[in-house]
C-alpha cells in the first residue's frame, strides 16, 4: 500500500522520496559492539520502524527511497541493524540501489 500510494505522488508533484538519504562513509563506519543504538539516531535519525525479536534483541530499520517524475530516476537504501542488550551494534545488513527506471518514449 505505501508503495502504492509514493507512486501515485511520484505521477501527481513529479518525484517522490520517503527517509532520509544515508552518507555511505557512515553506514561502513559502523562497528559491531562499539556503534550504539544512539550513535545510530544521531547519524540517520529515527528508525522507520524497529521491533524486538524471540531473544528480546532490537532490530530497527532505516530506508530511503526517491524517484524522480515517470521513473526516470530511482534510488533506495536499506539499512537493518540488530542490537545487543547493552545497545550495542550487533549485526547490520545493508544495501542500495540507483540508476535509471524505466523511461516513457524514446
Amino acid at each position: 500500500m505505501r508503495m502504492s500510494l509514493l507512486f501515485v505522488a511520484a505521477i501527481m508533484t513529479g518525484c517522490a522520496s520517503s527517509g532520509s538519504k544515508m552518507d555511505q562513509a557512515k553506514v561502513e563506519a559502523i562497528q559491531p559492539g562499539g556503534t550504539t543504538y544512539n550513535d545510530m539516531v544521531r547519524d540517520f535519525g529515527s528508525p522507520l520502524s524497529q521491533a524486538f525479536n524471540q531473544d528480546g534483541l532490537l532490530t530497527a530499520q532505516w530506508f530511503y527511497f526517491y524517484t524522480a517524475a515517470f521513473g526516470m530516476n530511482q534510488e533506495q537504501q536499506h539499512l537493518t541493524v540488530l542490537f545487543n542488550k547493552d545497545k550495542t551494534v550487533k549485526d547490520v545488513v545493508s544495501s542500495a540501489s540507483g540508476g535509471n527506471g524505466v523511461r516513457l518514449g524514446r
